[in-house]
C-alpha cells in the first residue's frame, strides 16, 4: 500500500456532530485497509463521543505537510494554519456533507477554486445536484452515508415515547410539543425525549428505546438523525429537511415543510394512531422504514470509500 498521506481535517468539537462520526469512520475504514489515513486536530477533543480508533495527528496549530499529501477538508472548515498551507505541494479535496455551509467569496466566477480546493467529494445526491447545477461540475464522486446496525438498532424492548434532537431547531421542537399536546390531547401524556448533547452509542441506546422520532432536520444535504430512527425500529414524523427527500416517502414516514408545525403534530398524532391499530398497516410501515435504513449499509461505503481512494492515490 502506497504511504502517500490522507489527511482528514478537524476541529476538535466540543459537542456531537453527525458529520464528524462520519469522518471518523472514513478514517477508520482506509486505516483497517492499509492506508496512511488520519484525522488531524489542533488538539485531542476532551471527551470522545465517538469511540474513534481512527488514528489521529494532533499537531497544537503547527499543521504541517509533506509533499504528495492529501488534505481532505470539510465544507465551511478554514483554520488559518490551513489558509497558510494554499501554497503547499498537497492535493486538497473538499468532503462536502452540507452544501448549506459552504464559505462563499465575493468572487463568484471562480468556481470551485474559491474554496482552494482542487475537487469536491459529496456524501449525497443532494451535494452532487448543488455542485452540478451551481458550479457546472459533472463528475463529483459520491461516498454514501451509511448507517451501522450493530449500533443502531432496536431495543428488546421499545417504549411509547418520542426522541428528538433539538439541536438546530429548539424553538420548533418546543413549538410542536407545545401543539401537539394541545391538538392530540389523548397523546398527552406521551413522554418527550431529547437526544442532545450526548455520545453515538447513547443517542442509538435512546433510539433503540423509543417508539417515534421527531425529525427536526433543516437545510440538510441529507439529515442522518430520521435515517437512524428507521433503523432503530422508530416510526417517523417532522421535516425532510431538503435532503432528506433522498430516502424519504409516504410509505417510510409523515413528512413536512420545515416550519410546517401543524403537519408534524399531526404526523406524530398518526403514528400513534397507528401503532394503537397495529395490523397491515403498521406492518408495512415497518417494512418500509427497513428496507429504507437497508439501503444505507456499512459494506457500500466501504466498497465506494476504497474503490475511490485506489485511484486517487494513484494520480
Amino acid at each position: 500500500m502506497t504511504n502517500r498521506r490522507i489527511i482528514y481535517v478537524l476541529e476538535p468539537f466540543t459537542v456531537p456532530f453527525g458529520g464528524v462520526a462520519v469522518i471518523y469512520r472514513h478514517v477508520e475504514i482506509l486505516a483497517a485497509h492499509g492506508f496512511a489515513a488520519f484525522v488531524a486536530l489542533r488538539n485531542k477533543p476532551a471527551v470522545d463521543f465517538y469511540g474513534t480508533t481512527a488514528p489521529q495527528l494532533i499537531h497544537n496549530g503547527m499543521f504541517q505537510v509533506i509533499p504528495d499529501d492529501i488534505l481532505v477538508i470539510p465544507e465551511g472548515l478554514w483554520q488559518a494554519e490551513l489558509r497558510q498551507l494554499r501554497g503547499a505541494p498537497v492535493r486538497r479535496l473538499m468532503f462536502c456533507q452540507n452544501q448549506y455551509y459552504l464559505p462563499f467569496t465575493a468572487d463568484s466566477r471562480a468556481g470551485i477554486s474559491e474554496f482552494g480546493v482542487d475537487g469536491v467529494i459529496a456524501s449525497s445526491e443532494s451535494v452532487r445536484n448543488f455542485f452540478r447545477e451551481v458550479y457546472g461540475l459533472t463528475d463529483i464522486p459520491l461516498l454514501p452515508c451509511a448507517i451501522d446496525p450493530a449500533r443502531f438498532t432496536p431495543a428488546r424492548d421499545k417504549r411509547r415515547q418520542i426522541a428528538y434532537m433539538p439541536r438546530k431547531l429548539p424553538r420548533d421542537a418546543k413549538f410542536i410539543e407545545a401543539v401537539f399536546k394541545r391538538r392530540h390531547p389523548r397523546f398527552a401524556d406521551v413522554p418527550w425525549v431529547s437526544i442532545d448533547g450526548v455520545s453515538q452509542a447513547e443517542s442509538a441506546r435512546i433510539l433503540g428505546e423509543s417508539l417515534l422520532f421527531l425529525s427536526l432536520s433543516h437545510m440538510e444535504s441529507f439529515g442522518l438523525p430520521p435515517l437512524e430512527a428507521m433503523a432503530c425500529g422508530c416510526l417517523v414524523a417532522g421535516y425532510h429537511g431538503d435532503g432528506g427527500r433522498e430516502y424519504m416517502n409516504s410509505e417510510n414516514g409523515w413528512w413536512a415543510q420545515t416550519g410546517d408545525w401543524r403537519a408534524c403534530a399531526d404526523g406524530l398524532a398518526a403514528a400513534l394512531d397507528m401503532l394503537d391499530s397495529g395490523g397491515d398497516k403498521l406492518e408495512a410501515c415497518y417494512r418500509a422504514t427497513a428496507h429504507t435504513a437497508a439501503q444505507y449499509k456499512p459494506h457500500r461505503l466501504e466498497a465506494e470509500l476504497l474503490a475511490f481512494w485506489r485511484l486517487e492515490i494513484a494520480r
